[in-house]
């Protein structure tokens, strides 16, 4: 059974398919198979088969209403079968994190021009967090997290203060990790003036100065700033 086209690398499994399929059915016992595939991302046929493979496990029930209306049910069995694969899960969403921080660390580590001792995060989202536990696993000390929202500053993020990114050249960093995949261009742009004060700025999407209209960016940031 395949799954409706998708861009994402990441494709669910069987199992987490119906992990879904019976947690919905579970919080809306009336919900119809079209609202089911909208809400799982599936086909109306991939629920279909879904569901009657459930129902021969003994892990639902459907219940006729009248003669155009059934309800479905999780039974003590489904129930049993949902609690076993969200541990299941869980063993696997643990092993991803794990695997991501590393990713993290590798990218980081390898865009660094020096070693890095001293990194102040551009960023305060998920990517941010496990960049921070990315790089205090590397004996590497996040000494601040930047946000340019006004709104944000002097605000606690992991037991870190937010700063402004002027405050960054002051701090002295080895350099500047951009832990952000959307706006990474504006970012890059307002933080690659720190390069003339000996600061490396890091980038987690893995581009680098090397496209036209970040090197157009960058000649226009030096004119900018004399």
């Amino acid at each position: 059974m395949r799954a409706k086209d998708s861009q994402n690398l990441y494709i669910p499994a069987p199992k987490l398919n119906e992990l879904r399929i019976l947690k919905e059915i579970a919080s809306d016992p009336d919900i119809t198979q079209a609202e089911l595939a909208r809400r799982c991302a599936l086909s109306v046929a991939m629920v279909n088969n879904y569901m009657k493979d459930l129902g021969d496990r003994g892990f639902l029930e459907f219940r006729r209403k009248n003669s155009k209306t059934i309800s479905y049910h999780v039974t003590a069995a489904g129930k049993g079968a949902v609690d076993a694969t969200r541990t299941e899960l869980l063993r696997e969403l643990i092993k991803l994190l794990t695997d991501a921080k590393e990713q993290v660390k590798e990218i980081i580590l390898s865009q660094a021009h020096r070693e890095l001792r001293r990194v102040v995060l551009y960023g305060s989202g998920i990517l941010a967090e496990i960049a921070f536990h990315a790089l205090e696993s590397a004996k590497v000390s996040v000494i601040g997290v930047c946000s340019d929202d006004p709104a944000e500053a002097g605000k606690e993020w992991c037991g870190r203060e937010r700063i402004n990114s002027s405050q960054i050249r002051y701090m002295a960093p080895d350099a500047v990790v951009i832990a952000l995949l959307q706006r990474s261009d504006d970012a890059y742009l307002r933080l690659t003036h720190l390069h003339q004060y000996g600061i490396d700025v890091i980038r987690l999407d893995c581009r680098t100065a090397g496209s036209d209209a970040i090197d157009r960016g960058i000649a226009w940031s030096k004119t900018a700033l004399g």
